[in-house]
């Protein structure tokens, strides 16, 4: 890449970093995705996130460039549950080069295969993002690059959006209320309760454990509820761990 090539594609990025912090509002992700998509020539571009909204109801975050008709079959097929872009990059730290997937299963090959056809490009990459609280997210592009350029091209998509993806996740964390407990939210009883219920106890266990009547167990699991506005004692276990609530416990 020449340097002018070079210093366009750095202004460029600076730009994206720029209106990623100016996000105010969810519905404008879809058009950034498509921008991103549109600067760095790209097939595809999807955004999936974990444990980004404060709705302990949402499933994961989806921002994606696929058609609706891709997106329909990937859940028809359930595909999910072999798709190696999500169960090995979601427990990676690095990115993952599409062509490091293992094959030999006919159902990741059939999903390779189906991509392809509808419209997913030849080349791809995927790259993690792990945050403080338990959320997770997994930025994967696509291309139809010749294999030639793609060993090239490879190595700017990869430094590019690494950065990308990492803004984009906290912009998404800020926009949807996710990771936004406070560590001085519950007291150390509290914590105690949510952690036993957080191991399966029950209200009688958690008592029994801590040496206090069930009916103080309850008090404090409630407690813990209103202050960390949640809409159940689950929903409350949930959304402490995501802010290290119950890890930190002595």
């Amino acid at each position: 890449m020449r340097n002018r090539d070079r210093e366009a594609a750095d202004q460029d990025l600076c730009e994206l970093f720029g209106e990623i912090e100016q996000l105010a509002d969810s519905a404008e992700i879809p058009a950034l995705v498509t921008k991103m998509l549109d600067i760095y020539g790209l097939k595809t571009l999807a955004y999936l996130g974990a444990g980004v909204s404060d709705r302990h109801t949402e499933g994961p975050y989806l921002a994606v460039t696929y058609s609706s008709e891709w997106i329909e079959r990937y859940k028809a097929e359930r595909f999910i549950e072999v798709d190696p872009a999500i169960r090995v990059g979601l427990h990676r730290m690095l990115p993952i080069d599409w062509s490091e997937f293992d094959r030999k299963d006919g159902r990741v090959r059939r999903l390779f295969g189906e991509a392809g056809e509808f419209g997913l490009g030849r080349h791809g990459v995927s790259l993690p993002v792990h945050g403080r609280h338990g959320d997770r997210a997994i930025v994967s592009i696509t291309s139809d690059a010749t294999d030639r350029d793609w060993r090239h091209l490879r190595l700017h998509y990869i430094r590019d959006f690494q950065l990308l993806a990492l803004h984009m996740h906290q912009a998404i964390l800020r926009l949807e209320g996710g990771g936004s407990v406070e560590q001085a939210a519950l007291s150390p009883r509290e914590r105690k309760c949510l952690q036993w219920i957080s191991e399966g106890k029950t209200n009688w266990e958690c008592a029994v454990i801590l040496g206090l009547s069930e009916r103080t167990v309850r008090f404090y699991l409630e407690s813990a509820r209103h202050k960390l506005s949640a809409a159940n004692t689950t929903h409350a276990v949930n959304k402490a761990c995501r802010a290290s609530l119950l890890s930190e416990l002595p």
